[in-house]
């Protein structure tokens, strides 16, 4: 280790080294700085992205409410619901919003505008939750615009996902408008059992309906064959 006898060369070499490393050194503190408080900016923004997300979403429920109980305010839901989605589509609320407008373009028959929405929705890498739950109705939107295949596949995405039933349930309503009776049975059966799996309220009285009716059609056939 180099010694220095006096002082002054204490003070000389102190300036050498700081003629060769003092300016990398300030900015690699003032990086690290600005990262720190970068982050730290970052995360008070998204937080407060968050808590204006939540406030309008919390407010699009109550106009929706409305909607679905006398009609009115849908005007209003449909504003907050944009808003939300044009503003914070990186946040479950925006992906939410996407929801909520294509459940009024259903409402209107508008299917194929139902359908953009939630594929924007599909488009945004929602978490898992989310993502089963549009696929579900993007698979209900493209059964009511007769496109069975992209139905289906949409069915086959969210099979493992807690929508497994209705899944299940929505397949066997496809299988039975394209003459599959036994198929279809099969289906709702399954829906039946992961309905009960999953602990998803099991009084679903028209699926019982549908078993039902199709354990007496697939008999009847099979008697007759």
């Amino acid at each position: 280790m180099e010694t220095f006898r006096t002082e002054e060369e204490q003070v000389e070499a102190i300036k050498r080294w700081w003629q060769e490393n003092g300016k990398s050194t300030v900015f690699g503190i003032g990086l690290a700085l600005a990262i720190v408080f970068g982050w730290k900016g970052w995360q008070g923004h998204t937080k407060d992205q968050a808590a204006q997300a939540s406030a309008i979403f919390d407010n699009l429920m109550v106009a929706d409410a409305a909607v679905q109980r006398d009609g009115t305010s849908r005007s209003t839901a449909e504003h907050l619901a944009s808003t939300l989605k044009d503003q914070y589509a990186n946040l479950s609320y925006g992906q939410f919003a996407g929801l909520y407008k294509a459940k009024y373009a259903v409402q209107d028959g508008e299917y194929d505008i139902a359908a953009s929405e939630l594929e924007w929705v599909l488009d945004q890498g929602p978490d898992p939750v989310i993502k089963a739950q549009t696929q579900v109705r993007l698979a209900q939107v493209r059964f009511a615009l007769d496109d069975f295949p992209a139905a289906l596949a949409l069915l086959d995405a969210a099979a493992s996902s807690g929508y497994a039933a209705q899944a299940a349930e929505l397949r066997g309503d496809i299988l039975f408008s394209q003459g599959d009776s036994a198929a279809a049975l099969s289906a709702y059966q399954q829906a039946k059992v992961l309905a009960r799996e999953q602990e998803v309220p099991s009084n679903n009285a028209l699926l019982d309906l549908k078993i039902n009716d199709l354990n007496a059609a697939v008999t009847t056939e099979k008697g007759t064959n």
